[in-house]
C-alpha cells in the first residue's frame, strides 16, 4: 500500500459491517430503496465519518437484509466475500498483522468499530484458545447471523495462509439450530453446536502463531492509529447512551421519562435527546431494549408469572407488556416462553 493510500485512510471513515453488507446485497441485485425503507438512515449515512449505528439499528438493518435476501444463512456468503467487495482499513490491518495471533488481537480490539452487534474477547478453556462472543441483539436470527459471520470470517480469512487448514476447531452457539443448517454444514470444516450456554469459538492452538503472507508494520501502525482514534470517538459517543442505559436498569420497575432522566444526569432534556441522537439511538429505544432483554431472560429462565414480569418491567398493566413484547418479538410472552 502506498503512502498516498494511507493518507486517504486517515481521512476516511472505516467501513461498518452494514456498509459491507450493503455492498454485497446491491451486487446481488437487492433494491437499495427497499433495503433502507423506514429504517431512519440510508446508504449515505453509512459513508458519513460521524455517523454510527446503534446495536438496535444494526439489528433492524440485518433483519431487513435477511428478509430481502431470503437467506437465513447469508452470513456464510458475506464472510467469504468480506475482503473482496471493497476496501476496508480494518481488514487491511488484519491482513498485514504478520501473524494470526496479532490479527486476532486486532479483531478483538477493533471489532466494535466494525459492528456494534458483538463484543469479542479472549477467554480461557482447557481445550486451547477460545474467543468469547457476546451478542448485543435479542432476535435469534440476527444473533445467528452476527455470531456466525464472525465464526465463518475467522475461518475463511486465515484458511489460505494456513494452506487450507481450519483455524476454527468448533463453535458453540447460544441459540437454537436454525432451519436449513444441515444443508450448509457440509461446507464447514468444523462443528457448530447449538443450544449452548454462551457463544464461544475454539481455535487450534497449534496454528495461532502461524505467519500471514503479508506483513507491513508501517501499514498496520498507521491503520491502527486510525482505529484507535475511531474507537475513542465511539466510546465518547456512547457516553450518554451508556449513562442512560445504567439509569434505566437501576429504575426499571418505575422508569423515569426522558426529562426526568436528563435531570438525573444533570442535562436538559434537549441536550440529552441530542446526545442520544448523535449516538444513533433514542431514550425509548434504550428503554425498550433493556425491557426486552430482561423480559426474555425472565420468561426463559424463571417461572415468574407474566403479569409479575410486566410490573417488574414498569408496565402499568400486563396487556401493555403483552403488546410491547409482541412488537419486539412477533410473539406473546406466553407463546415465547413455551415455544
Amino acid at each position: 500500500m502506498t503512502n498516498g493510500g494511507l493518507t486517504s485512510i486517515e481521512r476516511s471513515h472505516l467501513p461498518s459491517f452494514p456498509g459491507l453488507l450493503t455492498q454485497i446485497l446491491l451486487e446481488d441485485g437487492v433494491d437499495v430503496d427497499a433495503l433502507f425503507e423506514g429504517l431512519g438512515f440510508d446508504r449515505k449515512d453509512l459513508s458519513n465519518e460521524k455517523f454510527r449505528l446503534s446495536a438496535d439499528q444494526h439489528q433492524r438493518f440485518i433483519t431487513r437484509a435477511l428478509d430481502l435476501s431470503g437467506n437465513l444463512h447469508l452470513a456464510m456468503d458475506v464472510s467469504k466475500r468480506a475482503f473482496s467487495v471493497g476496501y476496508s482499513a480494518f481488514l487491511m490491518a488484519i491482513a498485514n498483522a504478520g501473524r494470526i495471533s496479532r490479527a486476532l488481537h486486532l479483531i478483538t480490539r477493533y471489532n466494535r468499530i466494525y459492528t456494534r452487534t458483538l463484543t469479542v474477547q479472549f477467554g480461557h478453556a482447557d481445550q486451547g484458545v477460545v474467543l468469547e462472543v457476546e451478542s448485543h441483539v435479542t432476535d435469534e436470527a440476527v444473533t445467528y447471523f452476527a455470531v456466525s459471520s464472525l465464526v465463518f470470517f475467522i475461518d475463511f480469512f486465515f484458511k489460505d495462509a494456513l494452506g487450507g487448514k481450519h483455524l476454527v476447531q468448533r463453535a458453540e452457539m447460544a441459540m437454537r439450530k436454525p432451519d436449513g443448517f444441515d444443508q450448509i454444514s457440509g461446507d464447514l470444516g468444523f462443528e457448530m453446536q447449538f443450544g449452548c450456554p454462551r457463544n464461544r469459538v475454539f481455535l487450534d492452538p497449534d496454528l495461532i502463531d502461524a505467519p500471514l503472507k503479508y506483513a507491513d508494520p508501517q501499514t498496520v501502525r498507521l491503520i491502527t492509529d486510525v482505529c484507535e482514534k475511531q474507537l475513542q470517538e465511539g466510546y465518547a459517543e456512547e457516553g450518554a447512551a451508556g449513562a442512560v442505559t445504567s439509569l434505566v436498569l437501576d429504575h426499571l420497575s418505575s422508569p423515569p421519562n426522558l426529562e426526568q432522566a436528563a435531570a438525573m444526569l444533570g442535562l436538559s432534556g434537549r441536550n440529552l435527546r441530542r446526545k442520544l441522537k448523535q449516538s444513533g439511538t433514542t431514550y425509548q429505544s434504550i428503554l425498550d431494549s433493556a425491557r426486552q432483554r430482561l423480559a426474555i431472560k425472565l420468561l426463559l429462565e424463571t417461572d415468574e408469572p407474566v403479569a409479575s414480569i410486566a410490573y417488574e418491567l414498569g408496565f402499568e398493566h400486563p396487556s401493555h407488556f403483552g403488546r410491547a413484547f409482541k412488537k419486539w418479538t412477533g410473539q406473546s410472552p406466553s407463546a415465547y416462553r413455551h415455544r
